[in-house]
């Protein structure tokens, strides 16, 4: 035997000995919590965990919040472009390889984070730590969990997007004392160290490719929760992308991510005009937060009886109720009532989102069409700010905004209506059949 030939018989014996089959637990359970451990850990380049860091960088670049937020802005856009070839990529190649190698440059991002001295500088570091974050680990995260879970998806990829919740409630403290201790700078290279240390051996070790490939069912091995045994669904990007329905979920993730990161970054300047004090105010973010967290599971219960067009329409209603509050009315009880909605639209749509274009087109191109609408959900979170900023400046009130804000997301609502559910040509021909059988 050829020494190349043994060195690839060395790596199959090797495969077969981590091999999902000689699990004692259903691998798919394996999955969901590193699935969800990979949620967690993209906070370093979430708005959560970035916006603690503001305020220490601002004052030790000498540079204004406006050319940061900017900066934020055009290193977020410019971050996620690539989604769309990071996501064929994971399609080609599997989650398990795509996982290790961004979880890598996470880890590189936060230590150029570290480096920044200039307000250039500081738009490269949030690009490459965004686009690691959200457009790599966040998309492959999502990706492992829905190629494990199909019958039960929704109640999967919602049950791991609780890790962006705990991380959400997690970092930002986290983050606080690190600055505290070692500086701005210090507290990116200990983020570095975590990175490294964590997820990156996480992804290598437990993520994994569709449970077919080893000769598993999908699921974790649990029956079916319904008598719909109707044949998944496979769709191309090209024409997942002619649907009405893609669109919808495209359209709906852009809104909820402008309008919540507006909302979370002007959230102490709103309440602040609501006459609610700053300790209140961070009541009212871990209320949200746990609103989130509860409306998230209850989606993600829902997505797996009902469409997820059918319930678009909810997230939005509630994202419209969060911004038509604090635009006419004030007080302790408005201020309450608009944290529950903003919390339930933004769990709301978190589980739509993270199982909805599975649910509609399939594991066999989920990549690159993920990808796709990544771009569009995350340009929501880059420019929606800048239309907040304006107003105050024009007007010096959030009114405008907000109103203007609520009606869109009325339209988004109703627009759901509209949309009807897109099949396959293999499912179309099927059906076809079933019409036509006496």
């Amino acid at each position: 035997m050829t020494r190349r030939r043994r060195r690839h018989a060395g790596r199959v014996d090797q495969m077969r000995m981590v091999s999902p089959r000689t699990s004692a637990l259903h691998y798919g359970w394996i999955v969901l919590g590193a699935g969800t451990f990979g949620s967690f850990m993209t906070l370093p380049g979430q708005t959560a965990g970035v916006s603690v860091f503001f305020d220490p960088i601002t004052a030790d670049l000498g540079i204004s919040r406006t050319s940061a937020s900017i900066a934020y802005a055009v290193g977020t856009l410019a971050g996620i472009l690539p989604a769309p070839v990071i996501g064929r990529w994971i399609d080609r190649r599997g989650p398990r390889l795509a996982a290790t190698i961004i979880a890598c440059g996470l880890a590189l991002a936060c230590a150029l984070m570290a480096m920044v001295q200039s307000a250039v500088m500081l738009l490269i570091g949030f690009a490459v730590l965004r686009g690691a974050a959200i457009g790599g680990l966040s998309l492959v995260s999502q990706q492992v969990v829905n190629l494990w879970f199909v019958r039960r998806r929704g109640i999967a990829a919602a049950a791991a997007s609780l890790g962006l919740a705990a991380g959400s409630m997690t970092f930002p403290k986290l983050i606080d004392s690190l600055i505290s201790l070692y500086g701005w700078r210090g507290a990116y290279l200990a983020l570095a160290g975590l990175v490294a240390l964590t997820i990156v051996p996480v992804a290598a070790a437990l993520f994994r490719d569709r449970p077919e490939k080893y000769g598993l069912s999908t699921d974790a091995g649990l029956p079916p929760t319904t008598q719909d045994l109707r044949e998944e669904s496979s769709f191309t990007r090209k024409q997942a992308l002619r649907t009405g329905v893609f669109w919808l979920l495209c359209a709906a993730g852009f809104l909820t991510n402008a309008i919540g990161t507006a909302l979370l970054l002007n959230h102490f300047s709103i309440m602040r005009t609501a006459g609610i004090a700053h300790s209140d105010a961070l009541l009212l973010l871990s209320l949200l937060a746990g609103v989130q967290a509860v409306a998230t599971l209850g989606t993600g219960f829902l997505v797996d009886r009902y469409e997820p067009r059918h319930l678009v329409p909810i997230a939005m209603f509630m994202l419209a109720l969060a911004t038509a509050l604090p635009a006419f009315s004030s007080g302790v009880a408005i201020s309450v009532l608009y944290a529950l909605s903003l919390g339930g639209a933004y769990g709301s749509q978190q589980a739509i989102n993270a199982a909805g274009y599975a649910q509609y087109f399939g594991r066999d191109h989920l990549g690159a069409i993920r990808g796709a609408s990544f771009v569009f959900g995350i340009a929501g979170a880059a420019f929606g700010p800048l239309p907040f900023a304006a107003s105050v400046d024009w007007a010096g009130s959030y009114a405008a905004v907000l109103i203007g804000c609520c009606m869109l997301c009325i339209i988004c609502g109703a627009g759901a209506f509209a949309v009807k559910r897109p099949f396959s040509s293999a499912e179309s021909m099927m059906n076809c059949k079933m019409g036509a059988t006496p």
